[in-house]
């Protein structure tokens, strides 16, 4: 048995289930950054880190015991790098500063904030903004390596400079 449906029906199906199939097709809003971001991350020493980027210089903003002073050499360098972000659009970061676990947990989180804020200066700089609560010292929380070693301590003096996507 076949079912014969008047044209004005099978027509009027047929428009139903092509606007339904175009619905399905509809693109999503993208998320993330654009592929000339990401290019200028990546130029810039940046790794992509879960939904994030993480910014990893090759001197990767590291400070000697009890230091919080970033060299003009480095300020240079980092509001470039915040110059070439915000030329594509990235206006804005976390910035965070961390500590070895020598000292007292209080003088340590009081240190890694004036190393973050001491980064997020020449950022602004270079045309990035900040809240307050962008810039963010972790004190000792978060090591990145041992600090039983001189070598982990050091690394675990640093700035992470990490940004996403808005």
């Amino acid at each position: 048995m076949t079912l014969d449906f008047p044209r004005s029906i099978r027509t009027l199906f047929l428009m139903g289930f092509a606007a339904l199939l175009a619905a399905c097709q509809s693109v999503p809003p993208t998320t993330g950054f654009t592929p000339g971001q990401i290019a200028v991350l990546q130029s810039q020493g940046f790794v992509e880190d879960g939904p994030g980027w993480m910014l990893s210089m090759p001197e990767r903003l590291l400070f000697a015991s009890n230091e919080s002073s970033v060299s003009p050499d480095q300020q240079q360098r980092i509001s470039d790098i915040a110059a070439k972000l915000v030329s594509v659009g990235i206006a804005t970061a976390r910035v965070e500063g961390h500590t070895d676990s020598t000292g007292a947990p209080a003088y340590n989180l009081t240190l890694s904030q004036a190393r973050a804020e001491a980064v997020a200066a020449p950022m602004q700089a270079g045309g990035m903004r900040f809240t307050a609560d962008q810039i963010v010292g972790r004190g000792e929380t978060l090591p990145l390596s041992s600090n039983t070693t001189a070598e982990g301590r050091q690394d675990n003096r640093r700035v992470v400079v990490i940004v996403t996507p808005q």
